[in-house]
């Protein structure tokens, strides 16, 4: 039974498509007179290995090669481009070069692998988050959670809300009012920013995390809205000054952690105009987490304010800044 060669649909050109009868025929006279197999991939366009199965199955089909409607099939000195198997030369011997082959083949995977592997470290490597995010010693207790938002209106009025008494009070402090924190020398080390030794007997590094001094910004504001805060006394540290400070802290912040959540919008009934919905979803930093972190390296009692320290391991103890 002869065999069918199926067609490389991928190297048919517009024009090309399955031989002509006559085309046909002279396969056939090739065959017949034992022509040599070379000479009729000239007269055809197809590669040898093609010329040599079509004498060997009875040449039902061939890959046509750069044939378009007015394109001669009699191509002189052309050399196939495609062939995996051989390169002809002037005499019509095939010579094998199997590793060039093998060489091309690989070319393209291995270049995609070495593209891969460039963009997962600039993505996902440390080198890559430290050009991005400022390093702290708390990222390590960072766990992202959903939480739903309560509009604080209403039924949704949460137990931090109110005149300052002495139940809300506490609660407020209890977000922030553990101190101040200390962190080891390696701990220290990779900060963007200096600062000062702790000057006591167990050494490390001094310093508060953001949300915490941000959390008592907001909580002195509250006091002051409710009276609590002497408005007109420009030079306590609790007075006006402090305030209008926490006031431009907090827009800082906010504009920094910039949520990005859509607030949407919703009617009470068809006939009532449109309003906000606070209670959305958030993406949120789970705050227990970090309020544990800081906790766990409180430092309890008051620290000696005055007192330099001159041999700390990373030689900040005279670091000095004025704004």
């Amino acid at each position: 039974m002869e065999e069918t060669l199926d067609i490389d649909h991928s190297r048919l050109k517009p024009g090309a498509g399955v031989v002509h009868d006559q085309q046909m025929s002279m396969v056939a006279h090739f065959k017949a007179v034992n022509l040599q197999i070379p000479w009729a991939t000239r007269q055809l366009g197809c590669t040898y290995r093609e010329a040599t199965m079509a004498t060997q199955n009875g040449f039902q089909y061939i890959r046509l090669r750069n044939l378009g409607p007015n394109t001669s099939t009699l191509v002189e000195n052309e050399v196939p481009e495609d062939d995996e198997d051989s390169i002809m030369i002037k005499d019509r011997k095939p010579i094998r070069h199997h590793w060039r082959i093998r060489v091309r083949k690989l070319i393209v995977p291995l270049s995609l692998l070495l593209n891969f592997i460039v963009a997962w470290k600039l993505l996902f490597s440390g080198t890559a988050r430290e050009r991005i995010l400022t390093y702290s010693p708390a990222l390590v207790a960072v766990e992202n959670e959903r939480v739903v938002f309560s509009s604080a209106f209403g039924i949704e009025r949460s137990p931090f809300q109110g005149a300052p008494n002495e139940e809300n009070d506490k609660l407020w402090g209890g977000l922030y009012d553990f101190g101040i924190t200390r962190l080891t020398v390696d701990e220290a080390r990779p900060m963007d920013n200096k600062t000062l030794p702790v000057p006591d007997q167990e050494g490390g590094y001094v310093v508060q995390l953001a949300v915490f001094h941000q959390l008592h910004c907001l909580n002195l504001i509250r006091k002051g809205i409710y009276g609590d805060v002497d408005m007109t006394n420009s030079d306590d540290l609790m007075g006006i000054e402090h305030l209008d400070h926490c006031i431009d802290m907090l827009r800082q912040g906010i504009m920094c952690s910039s949520d990005v959540t859509p607030i949407t919008f919703t009617r009470t009934s068809l006939d009532t105009s449109m309003k906000v919905v606070a209670e959305v979803v958030h993406t949120c930093r789970r705050f227990s987490r970090i309020q544990q972190w800081a906790w766990n390296r409180r430092i309890g009692e008051e620290i000696d304010k005055d007192k330099v320290i001159t041999n700390d391991p990373l030689g900040w103890g005279t670091y000095t800044y004025t704004p």
